[in-house]
């Protein structure tokens, strides 16, 4: 595949957001991208790494993040919320379309939030329920936004979204960037076949669908009707699964890739020296994590988890060593970057004696020692080196950990759709705040794949939603941040920057943090 690009070069650039200086950006050329993921369908209302950068590339949301991870305009020009916070009404920047020529006006967003509550259901989905009354939609946002009770079109270009009490204090984050980006998909190609939408998406973003290849590469193009008709300023994009590490960065040297997306830690510093290469870092938004399942009898004991996730961890070893001192220690829900964030780190200082008297008042010790498996994806050359880590470090506890290494396709459905993994690392999620994540943990969420089924943590992450008085709720997120920590339901190691990397000539980059993909204002610079 390298080959292929090397012969198809062409000149490129990348940013995120409108350029710097608008007058200055060149129109024209292909944007590459290395992805380390593959997603298993393009079917933007459901989650997945790989999914989220094809969908908020290809499609556009009534909210967006900028730079300073402030909740921006995006296709809503501008809202008003209602002093409980119940009701918020959009007003639209006009003239836009779908990808296949439908109106981008109010009541397609009223029909897409419809479709996120349940209130519409597509006739692809009607069909199905004759034969099976509980054929799931396979709709991940309701997770967020199904506290919305009612949408109204007030005029072509104005909606109303009324609310509920528990929900409304998330509804501009989720739309921005919390979870994963709410992007707008065609009502028309939506409704009718979905196995093709699934194959073929038709969204309302910048850029518009040409061809996917599975575990091979997508393209998109301009889309002529986008509603900003000064963006986008290259004509494409292109993105090739490329699942080693090496082999991305080394095309990035080469010039056969334009951008890399998530650069892994280990080649941090070899992208850092290679010519003709740009590297971006910025607020630490993702945690370096190790969930476990709850619902397994072995952690089900607050002593055990607190034995391997708390003392047993050397965290400032681990961050010096396998993260190259990239990430700092940290032990909170909410990584350093995000908004909100409260650091409890000092609550678990590494002590091996206490994590083994721990581990004895479980019933583990000398001739029965505490024993699981660590299941790991193979997208990032640091989770090897961080599991033999932590193995070696449970092993002066009296643990016994083994290191099991799958594709990252398997291991995201192993450990989100089928939940059956013991232990994990996981280093995807980006915050904006407390709440970005908290469908991990959320019993009603049905993405809890963390699997904490707790109903006091329920009821806290109820109460941050419930309110909008910013004061109230960094008080809520706190009291999330230390119950978790205190039950230790939320295994951290460090948090660490999402690091990004482009070639030189890539202009009008903005750093945000993972938390959205927005290639609007990219430009290339040749």
């Amino acid at each position: 595949m390298l080959s292929m690009l090397a012969a198809a070069l062409a000149a490129l650039a990348l940013s995120f957001g409108p350029a710097t200086d608008a007058q200055a950006a060149k129109r024209g050329g292909t944007l590459r991208i290395a992805m380390e993921g593959e997603a298993p369908d393009l079917d933007a209302v459901k989650i997945g790494f790989p999914l989220k950068v094809y969908r908020e590339t290809l499609g556009s949301g009534l909210t967006i993040v900028n730079e300073n991870f402030e909740i921006v305009g995006d296709l809503a020009k501008s809202w008003e919320v209602s002093e409980d916070g119940r009701v918020i009404t959009f007003t639209l920047h006009p003239g836009g379309t779908y990808h296949d020529g439908t109106p981008l006006d109010a009541a397609s967003v009223k029909w897409n939030l419809d479709l996120i509550t349940g209130e519409t259901v597509p006739k692809w989905l009607q069909e199905l329920r004759k034969k099976n009354p509980k054929a799931p939609s396979g709709n991940s946002f309701a997770s967020y936004l199904n506290h919305i009770e009612k949408v109204a079109v007030v005029d072509k270009y104005t909606v109303r979204v009324h609310q509920k009490d528990i929900g409304k204090a998330q509804t501009l984050d989720v739309l921005g960037s919390v979870f994963s980006r709410l992007v707008l998909v065609s009502p028309k190609a939506y409704d009718t076949d979905i196995e093709k939408f699934r194959r073929h998406p038709v969204l309302s973003g910048p850029f518009k669908f040409v061809e996917w290849k599975r575990n091979q590469h997508l393209f998109a193009e301009r889309h002529t009707g986008y509603f900003d008709k000064s963006l986008p300023h290259v004509d494409r994009i292109e993105f090739y699964f490329i699942p080693d590490a090496n082999q991305r960065v080394n095309a990035l040297i080469a010039g056969q890739i334009d951008v890399v997306n998530n650069l892994p830690l280990p080649l941090y510093e070899t992208a850092k020296k290679a010519p003709g290469v740009k590297v971006y870092m910025g607020r630490a938004t993702n945690n370096y994590a190790f969930p476990y399942n709850l619902q397994l009898p072995q952690w089900k004991d607050v002593r055990v988890r607190k034995a391997i996730s708390c003392y047993g961890v050397e965290r400032a070893q681990i961050v010096k060593t396998a993260l190259r001192g990239l990430g700092q220690p940290w032990n909170s829900f909410s990584p350093p970057g995000a908004n909100d964030a409260l650091d409890l780190t000092s609550l678990c200082p590494y002590d091996p004696d206490k994590a083994k008297k721990l581990l004895a008042e479980a019933g583990y010790g000398p001739g029965k020692p505490f024993k699981f498996a660590m299941t790991i994806n193979n997208s990032d050359p640091a989770h090897i080196e961080v599991a033999q880590a932590l193995k070696s470090q449970f092993a002066k506890i009296g643990a016994e950990m083994d290191i099991r290494v799958v594709d990252y396709a398997t291991w995201n459905r192993a450990f989100v759709a089928q939940r059956k993994l013991e232990i994990t690392l996981q280093n995807t999620l980006s915050s904006l705040n407390v709440n970005s994540n908290s469908h991990v943990v959320y019993t009603k969420s049905k993405l809890d794949y963390y699997n904490v089924k707790d109903p006091k943590l329920d009821a806290l992450i109820e109460g941050w939603r419930s309110t909008i008085d910013p004061r109230k709720q960094l008080e809520a997120s706190h009291r999330i941040q230390r119950y978790m920590a205190e039950m230790a339901y939320y295994p951290v190691i460090a948090a660490f920057p999402f690091i990004q990397a482009t070639r030189a000539d890539v202009q009008g980059f903005k750093y945000l943090g993972k938390l959205v993909n927005d290639f609007r204002g990219v430009w290339l610079d040749k």
